[in-house]
């Protein structure tokens, strides 16, 4: 066990329903980070008051696959790549721990706001190729979207294993074994690299100056979008640039063909 995860294992708790009860934050800033586990290790150390953690069923950590879905285009993609002011996100999440699965849509305005919405599905149908009816419906109901939901398929699967903290100010998810897998079989993972994100309703938090002072600033990733662009380099990806060239580099000896990482 790596030692920030001991000292997770130190905090007090909180139940789902006091999670959605204090920080739900469906519309939200959003900030992220790429942080080595040493140096999250002595920020979370750091941190007065200390947090407390999502626990559910005795479990501090879940493992998670997200499936994005795209147009044939990529509009999503591409929006995202070119700093559309309007853009939207469609995954289906899929709660390896407790089998619950779920469609989700996220917009982002002019303003950097993201809101997201959810809505429940059988477990069987999250990750599939295309989406089931009732999840196109759903996701067809967003004018961002619309039309563009018939055509939408599986382009990109993540899977990782998330802690989820509360602060006084904030929401903040830890991921660990980051890894991306594309539609045609193509995988990348981000080896030892955290992915924190911190949620707040607007100004900046306690773990976002806890992070500034130990010198690490926000990073351009997104996992979908990120992912995708280190897996297919002919694709535009000026946004994400600094991190593909700080962080991803070529697979190992035994890698699969087409495999990168990041470090």
């Amino acid at each position: 066990m790596t030692a920030w995860r001991a000292a997770v294992d130190e905090l007090d708790t909180l139940t789902l329903d006091e999670v959605d009860k204090t920080a739900a934050l469906q519309t939200r800033v959003d900030r992220k980070y790429l942080v080595q586990p040493r140096d999250w290790e002595n920020v979370l150390a750091g941190l007065r008051p200390a947090p407390r953690v999502l626990q559910i069923g005795g479990r501090r950590s879940f493992r998670y696959v997200s499936t994005y879905y795209d147009t044939p285009d990529l509009r999503s993609y591409l929006d995202a790549a070119r700093r559309r002011p309007y853009r939207f996100k469609v995954r289906t999440r899929y709660y390896l721990d407790t089998g619950a699965g779920a469609v989700e849509v996220k917009l982002r305005s002019v303003s950097g706001a993201t809101t997201k919405k959810r809505r429940w599905l059988e477990d069987a149908s999250a990750g599939a190729p295309v989406l089931p009816p009732t999840a196109t419906a759903f996701v067809g109901s967003f004018d961002r979207i619309g039309e563009r939901a018939d055509v939408l398929r599986k382009t990109l699967s993540t899977s990782y294993e998330r802690v989820t903290l509360v602060t006084d100010d904030a929401r903040v998810t830890v991921d660990s074994r980051v890894a991306a897998t594309d539609a045609s079989g193509r995988r990348m993972d981000y080896g030892d690299l955290l992915v924190v994100e911190t949620k707040s309703a607007g100004g900046v938090g306690a773990v976002d100056r806890a992070l500034w002072a130990s010198g690490i600033r926000p990073s351009r990733i997104s996992k979908y979008c990120t992912s995708l662009a280190a897996l297919h380099p002919e694709l535009p990806a000026n946004r994400w640039s600094r991190t593909l060239r700080r962080h991803v580099t070529a697979a190992g000896p035994g890698a699969a063909a087409g495999e990168v990482g990041l470090t």
